[in-house]
């Protein structure tokens, strides 16, 4: 857990860059926590933030179904509007 929590901070969090000093490096990690616990949304959580599950909610893997079917049916009316684009040579 630790290793890819790690990986997290260095590549979703820091983004590669590097903290220069203890007191920024402390700042940094500060943010982070917050950043992991309430904005990083985890695909094994279904949309969730880690503090909504602490707090009550029960991950739910059909929640977006609907959205994803409406997508669906959109992306399907737009590839067809897009389709009716005829190339004349």
């Amino acid at each position: 857990m630790s290793e890819s929590t790690h990986s997290i901070y260095k590549t979703e969090f820091l983004k590669g860059l590097l903290s220069r000093n203890k007191k920024l490096h402390l700042e940094n990690l500060d943010a982070f926590v917050d950043y992991y616990n309430h904005l990083r949304h985890p695909a094994d959580l279904y949309g969730l933030t880690i503090m909504e599950v602490i707090n009550g909610k029960t991950p739910d893997k059909d929640f977006f179904k609907n959205q994803i079917s409406e997508a669906k049916m959109d992306r399907v009316i737009t590839n067809r509007a897009f389709n009716k684009c005829a190339f004349i040579g």
